[in-house]
């Protein structure tokens, strides 16, 4: 199993994001004198500051795999999709921007899994493939495109695997 990291430009907005919790927390504790609003929100920044440092280790510790059997994407802790390398066409880098709404989505013929709005590596498929993200329904998909910290590499695992 070969790892394909795709965090490398999430990374420094999670990193940002705790820091600019650790100081808020750290204001809010000397600058208010209101009991109750000074536990809430030092709870609140406290909540915000382990959803940080979570994501930080999910995107280290959960990349994309692909193996002889399959390939494996996933999004965070929330979506974990994995496709039999029987069903995969021949890889490509395809840097693209997309305007979705959410970090994993179908727009078009593809299921996007994209990282601050783009991609960088489409698969097609030998036979569409139905996917469920949940309030959608079901949609059959005809390629799958998602971000890869190293494309050139992670199309020349995932075609060693496939052709």
């Amino acid at each position: 199993m070969v790892e394909i990291p795709y965090g490398k430009r999430m990374r420094p907005r999670y990193l940002r994001f705790l820091i600019i919790t650790a100081v808020g927390i750290a204001l809010v504790a000397f600058a208010l004198d209101i009991p109750w609003l000074l536990i809430t929100l030092i709870v609140l920044g406290v909540l915000n500051a382990v959803v940080c440092v979570g994501a930080l280790y999910v995107l280290y510790r959960q990349p994309h795999t692909i193996s002889a059997d399959e390939l494996r994407l996933r999004q965070l802790g929330f979506f974990d999709w994995r496709i039999p390398t029987a069903d995969l066409g021949a890889a490509q880098v395809a840097e693209r921007t997309h305007k979705g709404q959410r970090s994993v989505e179908v727009i078009g013929d593809a299921l996007v899994i994209q990282s601050l709005t783009r991609t960088n590596v489409s698969v097609p498929f030998h036979e569409p493939q139905l996917v469920d993200l949940g309030k959608t329904g079901p949609k059959q998909v005809e390629r799958v495109e998602f971000w890869a910290d190293d494309p050139q590499q992670a199309v020349r695992e995932i075609n060693a695997r496939t052709t």
